[in-house]
């Protein structure tokens, strides 16, 4: 409870010292900010502590992190000063314009308290720190509160810096420190408080956008039933998967119906009987809707397609949950920015001088919020790097959306605009985390055409289909009220359904033609070049209906659009504009994983699916929200009552899965609740536990470890991510992917076999030198792994002291040769 309501009480401090900063920043929204600020003031303060102690400036201490509050505290109040009291706009001063939002504020709160405890006590029945990738996580987060510089120390393979996206880590770290509140614990509230800013960001966004629309305002408490609609369609609403498990469970999944559906894994699922699938750990099943065949289809490939509920329910602390309340920070922001268009604003004169000049206007902040709108942007490639380019588009685009609702037609001064735009935000963007992309590897090598996998109409509604269902009846709405010249459609469809067609095909001859790419994909589709046209052009021409469906919306969400930029009077409102903007983002970005995909170690479009379906779905949900006001809003009355009908069934489609995934994942809420997610080491590896105390309490935090390396996913090296002390090697094959190349780990490898086996005792000499190896573990998994004798543990006394023992654990520490 204490350890709940420090981590609680340490968030809203964060909240307060953002919130002068919020309020200035969000001006243009009808709650200043106020739910975004908690996201605000975690995000700056942990660039501060960032930043400091990557160049020596700030330690990572709790000393350090207050430090990095103040600054950032400091930083707010100079830029926020204007609304500490009344300005020329007749604003009233920040205390007086909290005190008349007293209920949406109060509103905001109540949310935040009660999403925190519910999924505080949803964690406190499944709190282990097992399974998955969370060792992994733990691992980062011992790490980085090992480390007082930064780039923080890689657990798993000491003497590097961690190579991944670790800010997440950071702003849990500062949380840690400062609470007092034990890492383990402090992973379950982490989770619980990421669910937590992610309904009130999402609840936040859902207000804003219908109480300040422009034709038909909500009021303030219609205002928060929108609200509320947004946090359940970012975090809480499933994809419709659920509605088939509870179908097959029920025994009604008939053999046509299971192959036209083709969910990965379903056919094995037992049938219960009654609605509630009874398999472990069905729900699954969810994150892998979207099946895909190797090119001669006859073996399944790995895909994932997580949604944000999914991931809570998991309760994997990876680095796409850690960003989601960062993410609906900066799509609130870009709400802020199209809101902020003003007189004026349609100016077209001078150069590349004036458009610079108008673009520093435009972000606001004398100049400032262009520097804070970058460092957002930035913010989100340290956090999961993908999202950092996904949301650069969008607010470049609704940048060009707000200068053509102000006036500008589509013409060279505008373009000039959008690229100084682009690119400033662009630069700021990555040289503010310059440190973190010089020490970051990546196993990404290139994008790669996707010749084969072309996603089924089917799987691709049961992932999006009630924001599908949004948008069609967003565009029929809005069309009838603004429509768009039939050939700006037509000229709009015809580039989105045959530039990627042409891209495809030209691939394929390219590949065809040049010997060396001929030999690579024959390689990799696994047939003779020979036979690859023909059989990828029908696999193509078989499964068209996802390509044709988004190409139309795009089309249409397009031609839409671009009236913003017309000389036509009738244009669309911002808050309709800024809708079709996101609506044509995460169109965009699924549509692209139809074609293309970033090529990792896995050599399939896995992860590019799952990192942009992510970031599609949390588009498409606040956009959603918005839809649907605007379709009640301005529908006739039959179209409204058809398109309530059709968003309720489907709504109610998408919270089958939480409902009964929820109690699944709980094991109906039996067993005794904690929140230590290490307490399953303590009852069940108790002497591994003392162990990991050991470490703790008696070794330097900057101590080197020889432990047994492990496989993925397996309960290897739990005594290196528990206690933070850096191991010779981790997780091999996570280096791989963190890293792209397994030179270093698959040198390190025989020699810690070397030191277990006691082998050469020059040579360990040497191992221990260049690494600097201080202690030697010694436990049942390096007895099993390297085949020792229990007899043989004598010998290690000849180079190695034993400083601690439990059962079958001993811990040596160095003697010498």
């Amino acid at each position: 409870m204490f350890d709940f309501l420090r981590f609680w009480l340490l968030i809203q401090l964060f909240g307060l010292i953002a919130l002068p900063l919020a309020w200035r920043l969000f001006r243009f929204l009808p709650d200043r900010g106020y739910a975004f600020a908690k996201a605000l003031g975690l995000l700056g303060a942990s660039y501060l502590l960032w930043i400091g102690a990557s160049f020596g400036l700030l330690r990572n201490t709790s000393g350090g992190i207050v430090l990095a509050m103040l600054l950032f505290a400091g930083v707010g109040v100079w830029l926020g000063r204007a609304g500490w009291q009344r300005d020329e706009s007749g604003e009233q001063p920040l205390l007086v314009e909290l005190w008349q939002r007293r209920g949406h504020i109060l509103a905001a709160e109540i949310l935040f308290l009660a999403a925190m405890a519910a999924w505080t006590i949803f964690r406190a029945y499944n709190p282990d720190i097992a399974g998955t990738e969370k060792p992994m996580e733990f691992a980062f987060l011992n790490g980085i509160l090992n480390s007082p510089q930064f780039p923080p120390h890689d657990p798993w393979l000491s003497g590097y810096g961690i190579s991944y996206y670790y800010f997440g880590y950071v702003q849990l770290n500062a949380l840690v420190q400062l609470s007092g509140v034990a890492p383990s614990i402090a992973f379950n509230l982490g989770l619980a408080s990421i669910f937590a800013l992610t309904l009130l960001g999402a609840f936040g966004l859902g207000y804003n956008l219908v109480v300040s629309d422009d034709d038909k305002p909500a009021s303030p408490r219609r205002g928060m039933l929108y609200g509320l609609l947004g946090s359940l369609l970012v975090g809480i609403m499933g994809n419709l998967e659920g509605v088939l498990e509870s179908i097959h469970a029920r025994g009604l999944m008939s053999p046509a119906m299971m192959r036209f559906f083709d969910v990965k894994e379903l056919v094995d699922a037992p049938v219960t009987g009654s609605w509630s699938p009874g398999a472990f750990w069905w729900w699954w099943r969810a994150s892998r809707t979207i099946h895909d065949y190797n090119f001669a289809r006859t073996s399944s490939q790995e895909l994932i397609d997580e949604f944000p509920f999914f991931s809570f329910l998991l309760g994997d602390m990876h680095p796409h949950v850690l960003g989601i309340p960062f993410v609906l920070l900066v799509i609130a922001m870009a709400l802020s920015l199209i809101r902020g268009v003003q007189a004026g604003d349609g100016d077209d004169g001078g150069g590349w001088n004036a458009a610079w000049g108008r673009v520093r206007a435009g972000f606001g902040l004398d100049s400032w919020g262009l520097v804070i709108y970058g460092l957002a942007l930035g913010a989100l490639g340290f956090l999961n790097t993908w999202d950092f380019p996904m949301y650069l588009f969008l607010m470049t685009l609704v940048y060009a959306l707000r200068r053509g609702l102000a006036g500008r037609l589509l013409h060279a001064p505008l373009w000039r605009e959008i690229l100084l735009a682009f690119f400033s935000l662009a630069i700021i963007g990555f040289f503010g985390y310059l440190p973190f992309y010089l020490s970051f590897s990546s196993q990404a090598q290139g994008i790669f055409p996707n010749f084969y996998n072309p996603t089924r109409l089917v799987q691709y509604g049961l992932m999006f289909g009630p924001f599908l269902a949004a948008i069609i009846l967003l565009l029929i709405v809005a069309a009838r009220r603004t429509p768009a010249p039939r050939s700006t459609f037509i000229r709009w469809l015809l580039v989105v359904l045959l530039l990627p067609a042409i891209f495809l095909l030209a691939s394929l001859f390219t590949a065809y033609l040049v010997p060396g790419l001929r030999t690579q994909i024959e390689q990799l589709l696994g047939i003779p070049a020979s036979q690859i046209i023909p059989q990828v052009l029908r696999l193509r021409l078989l499964t068209p209906a996802t390509w044709i469906l988004i190409g139309i919306l795009l089309a249409a969400i397009g031609a839409l659009a671009a009236q913003a930029w017309s000389d036509r009077a009738e244009k669309p409102c911002r808050n309709l504009a800024f809708t079709l903007a996101l609506f044509f983002t995460a169109l965009l970005l699924t549509y692209g994983t139809e074609f293309v995909f970033l090529r990792d170690t896995f050599g399939t479009r896995m992860n590019t699916v799952f990192k942009f379906y992510y970031q599609a779905w949390i588009m498409m949900a606040v956009g959603t929200t918005y839809a649907l006001y605007f379709v009640v809003t301005r529908a006739s009355r039959g179209l409204r009552i058809a398109a309530q009908a059709i968003m309720a069934v489907l709504i109610l489609g998408g919270l089958v899965y939480p409902i009964l995934a929820i109690p699944s994942k709980a094991d109906n809420f039996r067993g005794e609740p904690s929140l230590d997610g290490a307490r399953f080491v303590s009852q069940f590896r108790p002497d591994e536990a003392a162990v990991i105390a050991w470490l703790r309490t008696h070794t330097s935090p900057d101590a080197v470890i020889v432990e047994a390396p492990g496989g993925s996913y397996s309960d290897f090296n739990t005594i290196s991510a528990h206690s933070g002390r850096a191991a010779l090697l981790g997780w091999g094959g996570h280096e791989l992917q963190w890293r792209g190349t397994y030179d270093e780990p698959g040198r390190r490898e025989p020699l810690i076999e070397a030191i277990y086996r006691n082998l050469d005792t020059a040579a360990i000499a040497q191992t221990v030198d260049e690494f600097g190896v201080d202690y030697l573990i010694v436990g049942p998994r390096e007895l099993s792994k390297y085949g020792i004798p229990p007899d043989r543990r004598r010998a290690y006394s000849l180079l190695w002291e034993p400083v601690f023992e439990s059962g079958d654990y001993t811990v040596y520490a160095w003697r010498g040769a």
